[in-house]
């Protein structure tokens, strides 16, 4: 926690905190004490001046008593009594006082009118350097051991336009400049430590502190006011002074305050938001304008593809009317191919009662083989009887030659029957194979009727989804059956030859018979899903006659946010207009200035200082800067391009030159009109 104090010591000496309430607690909290005083302790009480009614605001009845009320007061704005408005600058030099004391004041001389407009120079024309030259004044019009005292805000040198803070470098040119004894100066600073404000007053914390420890003391920052003051002490040591005020001013770079740069930052920052935000707005608007190209592009191709969509649609209508056209032949085909079927059932039955006569027939010829068999073998049998006889008749050949004549005969005639029932059996077997083969043949037949039964479904089943083949299957369908029935027509005659060939006949007819039922549901199924379909697209007119409604709605809505669109673009092609002119002027300016202080650098590289001089002179006319701002950056692009070149800029033999000095006191003086950005 900060411990306050009633008191602060400065040059050795402890003071009081001056507390009366007139315009505290600024830097007077010190400043009344110091300049009381002084006044207190001059020895020559002769004559005594004060520049700046500011003291009278703080004496009582005390004052007298301590011998410091009676000077002379000048004050050149403020109306009081006994005090005389005149200009110090105007005091003629004949008139010497023992001491002059200035508190908060000369700082304010030759500069603008403060914010409040109670007080300063109301014209344009300021001199940055009348400060100093005010100083030089009361060191003027002090008499021999004459002493003055001075205050004013110290710390970095700072342009506030109706003020001028002193620095190091500012006070220097009072013994280099204008010519004060450097033994005749003394200077102390005091600083601003902290300061609080409470309901029943203030507090405040100022201590002494070097000169060099303040060179980074901003005036407003971080309290009101000054946060450090110098305090000049003038002693006079000889009458011979001669003052010098028309002098040329020094090229010293003068800082903004605290409060201009703060909001200049401020500025520069909301700009940056605003092109910011313009660029976004200009992305917004471009990319506005590609979504209304696409919905104008997405809006014509809605409009074609709805005149195809109606195309299509009659297209498909008159589709519909030709399937159901194609729809009422294929049933009444389908008709007559029932009955077609039922005469092929009946045929197939006759058919089948053949079959069943071929049957028995069969069976009786299979009777008959066996029983050519069993005959057969008894041949095979009495054969080898024979045999054996003809052995025995061998061996009594020599015996009987005629019965021998005889078994030979009745041996022809039985080899004779044998080789006719070996015909026979041949003949038999040959009637066989060619059964079989035809059986062969009748299956393979049968096969080929049930691939393309299959076909004849797979077909139907194609015939639901596309209606307009119906037709050329349903032919394809009638020229199968008739292939059916000339192969039941060769089944018919074929069926004498195999009983197998006809039982397998049966069971594939069978199956036919199921396919048929099979294929008759199929059909059924066809005909509802073919209404189903019929619902569907009266349901798609229904449909279509709604989005029709829809899209007249769309496209009234679609001329309107055109209309709006166009007022749109109008509005932003005249709101781009103006920024690019705005961005030209701007762009034209800067680069003119550029050009101007490379012409002129170009110029002093020749040594044509003159020619220097006027082209700095014209960029002053389109700087994006201020005066100071302008001054440090034309240095800065000197030594630059010097740098560029490979050489290296001699800033002092610059600065020190007639061209140079005539320009900045021609800038500073105001008599070249800047404009700042």
């Amino acid at each position: 926690m900060q411990e306050w104090k009633r008191t602060f010591f400065f040059n050795t000496k402890e003071f009081y905190y001056n507390r009366i309430n007139f315009n505290n607690p600024t830097e007077r909290a010190v400043e009344i004490p110091i300049g009381f005083n002084f006044l207190a302790s001059i020895e020559k009480r002769g004559t005594i001046l004060e520049v700046g009614n500011v003291l009278s605001h703080y004496e009582n009845h005390l004052s007298e008593a301590l011998g410091i009320t009676s000077r002379r007061i000048v004050d050149k704005f403020e109306v009081e009594l006994g005090v005389d408005n005149e200009d110090l600058m105007n005091l003629p030099s004949e008139e010497k006082y023992d001491a002059i004391v200035s508190l908060s004041t000369v700082e304010h001389i030759g500069q603008k009118g403060d914010p409040s407009g109670g007080y300063g120079e109301q014209g344009e024309n300021r001199d940055l350097e009348a400060p100093l030259k005010a100083i030089a004044k009361i060191y003027d019009l002090l008499a021999p051991d004459g002493k003055a005292l001075i205050t004013v805000p110290f710390g970095k040198l700072i342009d506030g336009e109706w003020y001028i803070q002193f620095s190091k470098e500012y006070l220097y040119l009072l013994g280099k400049k204008y010519g004060i004894p450097k033994e005749a100066v003394s200077v102390n600073c005091l600083k601003l430590i902290d300061r609080e404000t409470t309901s029943r007053g203030f507090n405040v914390l100022w201590e002494e502190l070097d000169a060099l420890e303040l060179s980074y003391v901003e005036y407003g920052s971080p309290f009101s006011q000054a946060n450090a003051i110098a305090v000049i002490e003038l002693s006079k040591l000889s009458s011979d002074f001669h003052l010098k005020l028309n002098v040329e001013p020094s090229p010293l770079l003068y800082n903004m305050p605290y409060e201009t740069r703060t909001e200049f930052e401020q500025n520069k920052a909301l700009l940056q938001q605003t092109q910011s935000e313009l660029a976004e707005f200009q992305l917004q608007l471009q990319l506005s304008q590609s979504e209304v190209e696409q919905s104008q592009a997405l809006q014509h191709q809605t409009q074609s593809e709805l005149e195809q969509s109606q195309l299509q649609l009659h297209q498909t209508q008159s589709e519909l009317e030709q399937s159901q056209l194609q729809l009422h032949q294929t049933q009444s085909e389908l008709e007559q191919s029932q009955a077609i079927q039922h005469q092929t059932q009946s045929q197939l039955e006759q058919s089948q009662l053949q079959l069943h006569q071929t049957q028995s027939q069969l069976k009786q010829s299979q009777a008959i083989q066996h029983q050519t068999q069993s005959e057969l073998e008894q041949s095979q049998a009495i054969q080898h009887q024979t045999q054996s006889e003809l052995e025995q008749s061998q061996a009594i050949q020599h015996q009987t030659q005629s019965e021998l004549e005889q078994s030979q005969l009745q041996l022809h005639q039985t080899q004779s029957q044998l080789e006719q029932s070996q015909l026979q059996l041949y003949q038999t077997q040959s009637e066989l194979e060619q059964s079989q083969a035809i059986q062969h043949q009748t299956q393979s037949e049968l096969e080929q009727t049930q691939l393309q039964l299959h076909q004849t479904q797979s077909e139907l089943e194609q015939s639901q989804l596309q209606p307009h083949q119906t037709q050329s299957e349903l032919e394809q369908s009638q020229l199968q059956l008739h292939q059916t029935q000339s192969e039941l027509e060769q089944t018919q005659l074929q069926l004498h030859q195999t009983q197998s060939e006809l039982e397998q006949s049966q069971l594939q007819l069978h199956q036919t018979q199921s396919e048929w039922e099979q294929f008759q549901a199929i059909q059924h199924q066809t005909q509802s899903e073919l209404e189903q379909f019929q619902a569907i697209q009266h349901q798609t007119q229904s449909e279509l006659e709604q989005f029709q409604l829809q899209l007249h709605q769309t496209q009234s809505e679609l001329e309107q946010s055109q209309l709006e669109l166009h007022q749109t673009q109008s509005e932003l092609e005249r709101l781009k207009f103006s920024q690019a002119r705005v961005r030209e002027t701007e762009a034209k300016s800067q680069m003119q200035y550029k050009d101007l202080l490379w012409e002129g650098w170009y110029a002093y590289c020749k040594g044509d200082r003159a020619g220097m001089a006027n082209f700095l002179k014209e960029s002053l006319k389109c700087t994006p800067f201020s005066t100071t701002e302008t001054v440090l950056n034309w240095l800065e692009n000197f030594a630059r391009f010097s740098s560029e070149k490979g050489d290296i800029l001699d800033t002092n033999t610059l600065v020190n030159s007639a061209e140079w000095k005539e320009l900045m006191r021609r800038s500073i003086n105001g008599k070249t009109a800047l404009t700042i950005h």
